[in-house]
C-alpha cells in the first residue's frame, strides 16, 4: 500500500461521512415494523412446512431445518435441546405430515422450545414465542417456563389458514408405551369436517388404523428415520427434541369424519 493509496482511501471515507451528515432520519414506525414482521412470519410458518418439505426432497431431518426459526445443523429426531449453539428461543420445527387436498397444500408439524435455565432465558423464549404469535401454557409469568419445554402442534392449509391443534408446557414430555393413543381430530378446513387427525403414540407403535364414519379406513405406517419425506395422507414420524413419543397424521379419503384410532401393530 503507497502514501498515495493512503490518502485517496482517507478522502473517499470523509466524503462518505460528509455525505451521510445530510441526512436526516425520523422516528422508526416501531409498532407497524413489529406487527408486519408478525404478519410475515406467520405466513412464513403457514407456507413453510409444506414448502420445506417439498423443496427439501431428502431427509425428514433435512426437511424440518428448512423451516422458519430453526436451527441449520442437522441433527436426529432425540437430538438433547443441549446441544452447543442451540439457544432455547430458537425452537425446532419438523414436519410430521403434509399433502395437497381440493389443489391446496396442508400440513401439520411440531414447534418445540427447550427448557429455559433461568429467568433471563425465560423472558427471551417468552419473547420470541409472542413474536411467532403463540402463547405457553403457563400462568404467564416467564419464570414459569424454567426448566419447562413447550410444544405447538400447528395444522396449516392454503397459505394463510392456520390452526393450533394442541400445546403444552411440561417438566417432562408425554411418554406413551404400548398402545397408548392420544388424538386430536381437526376439520382440514376452518369450515370442514373433522378429517383430519393428529395424534401421538409409543415409539415402539408402528401402525395406527384411523376409521371413519363412513366405515373406511385409513392405515398410517412408522416412516423410517433418515427416509425421504413425501407427500401421504397417512403417516407416523418422530420429532425432533420430542424423544418420549412419536406423531402421526391421517386424512380422511373423502368427506366423512373422524370416528376411532387404535395402535394396530
Amino acid at each position: 500500500m503507497t502514501d498515495h493509496d493512503d490518502r485517496t482511501r482517507d478522502r473517499i471515507a470523509l466524503l462518505l461521512a460528509d455525505t451521510a451528515e445530510e441526512f436526516e432520519t425520523g422516528a422508526a414506525p416501531v409498532a407497524a415494523v413489529v406487527r408486519a414482521g408478525r404478519r410475515r412470519r406467520t405466513r412464513r410458518w403457514a407456507a413453510g412446512a409444506v414448502a420445506a418439505a417439498v423443496l427439501a426432497g431428502g431427509t425428514g431431518t433435512l426437511a424440518a431445518t428448512g423451516l422458519p426459526g430453526v436451527t441449520r445443523e442437522a441433527a436426529s429426531p432425540a437430538r438433547s435441546p443441549w446441544t452447543p449453539g442451540h439457544l432455547v428461543y430458537e425452537p425446532v420445527d419438523t414436519t410430521v405430515g403434509y399433502g395437497t387436498e381440493q389443489g391446496m397444500p396442508w400440513s401439520v408439524g411440531l414447534r418445540v422450545w427447550p427448557a429455559p435455565r433461568d429467568r433471563a432465558e425465560a423472558v427471551r423464549q417468552m419473547k420470541a414465542m409472542a413474536d411467532w404469535g403463540l402463547t405457553p401454557v403457563t400462568s404467564g409469568s416467564p419464570s414459569d417456563l424454567i426448566g419447562r419445554t413447550s410444544y405447538f402442534v400447528i395444522r396449516s392449509f392454503g397459505t394463510s389458514d392456520r390452526r393450533l391443534v394442541t400445546s403444552d408446557t411440561v417438566a417432562r414430555l408425554p411418554r406413551l408405551t404400548g398402545d397408548e393413543i392420544r388424538v386430536f381430530p381437526q376439520p382440514l378446513t376452518d369450515t370442514g369436517s373433522s378429517r383430519l387427525v393428529v395424534g401421538m403414540v409409543a415409539k415402539t407403535a408402528r401402525q395406527v388404523t384411523c376409521h371413519w364414519k363412513d366405515g373406511s379406513t385409513t392405515v398410517a405406517d412408522r416412516a423410517p428415520d433418515n427416509t425421504p419425506m413425501r407427500p401421504v395422507d397417512a403417516v407416523i414420524r418422530s420429532v425432533r427434541d420430542f424423544p418420549t413419543a412419536n406423531w402421526f397424521t391421517c386424512l380422511s379419503p373423502g368427506s366423512a369424519a373422524y370416528e376411532s384410532a387404535e395402535v394396530t401393530k
